[in-house]
């Protein structure tokens, strides 16, 4: 989970064109906002209406009720029930997590992230709503300290040398401060996000430019690994082969559904699908087993510390 995080800019001399009677600020209907719509339309056509016939039953207009199966405009909670109602679902836990998803939904007009919608990428403003309700996250990293763990000046490092070398100074501060906000679910006073990261030890050796930055980032790790609701462990270089050699991953559990995020190089991957979630739990219980227990990975963390400290470069004159 680098989450480097991703600006939008429209092109110079232009503005970004506003979606007038949009619910959402940012103009992209939000992830679960698409969700609930597909999943609504699903049940539609296992009640095998078409739109006219639904948009009879349920007493709402056809463009009304296409825009919410497209995602484009968000159903109240006060209007799920009736919806289902008239599409005969009677699915006690699947009513209650619509219902619940469409709260989420509704709630995700409130957030901090709002203040940001016109700068961060729609994917990225996903990453910050599914992070927020989270009640446990489950990364892997093998390359860098998961963003979530990540000192500011590590993360200003890492959003450099993953390509976004053309950030202006304020742009680079904003991404940074957006990460720091982003990392409050973790020591929260109220119901602080259960997070649990396995990294590779790959990672504890990768400078991002002075050496420094490194050795105050597994310190800030170390620190954070204290905290009650947070486990760091550490993938050692000779662990045997594990599923997740295809590359990092987050699992992220909220009230009534898992996401797994995928980051690649200019885009992001979502997957909610059950059978698409499974294989990345399974391989994160793999990697735990794989992993150095937290105290050990405490151990080696702090080891390589002491190792930088007495290797770098003695500046005295």
């Amino acid at each position: 989970m680098r989450e480097c995080g991703k600006l939008e800019a429209p092109a110079p001399g232009q503005t970004r064109p506003r979606k007038e009677g949009h619910p959402l600020n940012g103009d992209t209907p939000s992830l679960r906002q698409r969700w609930l719509g597909t999943r609504l339309a699903a049940l539609r056509h296992d009640a095998d209406l078409s739109l006219q016939e639904a948009s009879q039953v349920a007493q709402r207009s056809t463009a009304s009720l296409s825009r919410i199966e497209n995602g484009v405009v968000a159903l109240p909670p006060r209007d799920v029930r009736p919806l289902l109602d008239s599409y005969g679902v009677t699915d006690t836990d699947l009513r209650e997590t619509l219902i619940a998803v469409a709260g989420e939904v509704e709630s995700e007009r409130r957030g901090w992230w709002v203040e940001h919608a016109d700068d961060l990428s729609p994917s990225y403003r996903d990453l910050l709503r599914l992070e927020a309700t989270s009640t446990r996250i489950l990364t892997y990293e093998n390359n860098l300290i998961p963003g979530l763990l990540q000192h500011g000046d590590y993360a200003r490092a890492a959003v450099r040398a993953t390509g976004h070398t053309h950030l202006s100074d304020s742009e680079l501060d904003h991404l940074v401060s957006v990460r720091k906000q982003r990392q409050q679910i973790l020591t929260r006073d109220q119901d602080p996000v259960s997070f649990h990261a396995v990294i590779h030890e790959a990672a504890l050796h990768q400078h991002l430019g002075d050496p420094a930055v490194l050795t105050t980032q597994l310190q800030h790790l170390l620190s954070l690994a204290e905290h009650p609701t947070i486990t760091v462990q550490i993938l050692p270089l000779d662990a045997a082969a594990h599923p997740a050699l295809t590359g990092a991953f987050t699992v992220l559990s909220t009230s009534h559904l898992e996401w797994v995020h995928i980051e690649l190089m200019t885009s992001d991957v979502y997957l909610e699908e059950p059978a698409g979630v499974q294989p990345y739990r399974t391989a994160f219980n793999t990697l735990t087993q794989r992993a150095l227990p937290p105290t050990k990975s405490a151990e080696l963390i702090a080891d390589r510390i002491d190792t930088a400290n007495h290797t770098a470069p003695n500046t005295a004159k």
